[in-house]
């Protein structure tokens, strides 16, 4: 498994407020600290562009979060110059705003540009998190590139229907039980199911199935239509998928 996908993992599971985007600025990750501060849940954000969920603005009332935004470009195009810890005001849930304290992590891609950014949140005054300690280990990590199952013909491997129905479940964060009931079949069934996603896709765990989803349109965000598929401009990361369809 590689060094940030393990990450990505541990932020799923941390009570810290993180979420994490693509290369696309779509977000990947939105974990339980994140529902709980920001009062809006994963479901409502997976899919959609960061600077559309956080509508950041700095202390002087200042649009910050945007496409292109200043971090984003520093963190992808200037990482020998890390972003420094910084303060907006963040729209949450109920309509209101909030002031959290940002620090962020680009976890690294193929290259630069196509590197997973990570917000730690936190009320500003508090004390940085253990979770920030493995974010600094993580982003010095080297990374392998991956590529998803091929056919002999060349073609990324594509998923059947029911794997299409369990991936897009699994988007939502249900969990295996859940989907067995939905679906219903067995949770072995499930399990099986999923092994043979993450073995097409070339990633070991389920956050990274989805991840790679949202950025090839194999998932459309919530409340949008189905995203095209398209050719990858880093094969080494990504690819198209040809998908069967219902």
């Amino acid at each position: 498994m590689s060094r940030s996908v393990e990450v990505l993992d541990q932020i799923a599971k941390s009570d810290t407020a993180v979420f994490a985007f693509d290369a696309n600025d779509l977000v990947i990750l939105w974990n339980k600290g994140c529902e709980e501060l920001l009062g809006r849940s994963a479901y409502q954000v997976l899919g959609r562009h960061c600077y559309d969920i956080m509508c950041g603005r700095d202390m002087y009332g200042n649009l910050y979060c945007c496409p292109n935004c200043p971090v984003t470009v520093q963190a992808r195009e200037h990482p020998k110059d890390p972003v420094q810890r910084f303060e907006l005001d963040v729209a949450t849930g109920d309509g209101g705003t909030r002031r959290v304290a940002m620090t962020t992590f680009a976890l690294p891609g193929p290259r630069p540009s196509l590197a997973t950014l990570v917000h730690v949140i936190r009320i500003p005054g508090q004390n940085a998190s253990p979770l920030e300690g493995e974010l600094e280990q993580a982003v010095t990590a080297p990374q392998k590139p991956r590529t998803p199952l091929r056919t002999p013909e060349g073609q990324i491997a594509p998923l059947t229907d029911r794997e299409q129905e369990i991936l897009r479940r699994m988007a939502r964060g249900l969990a295996t039980p859940t989907i067995a009931e939905q679906l219903f079949i067995s949770p072995v069934t499930v399990r099986n199911h999923i092994a043979r996603i993450l073995s097409k896709l070339d990633v070991h765990t389920k956050l990274a199935a989805v991840a790679f989803a949202y950025r090839n349109g194999l998932i459309a965000p919530e409340g949008g239509a189905s995203l095209p598929v398209h050719e990858p401009s880093e094969p080494a990361t990504s690819g198209t998928k040809k998908a069967n369809r219902r």
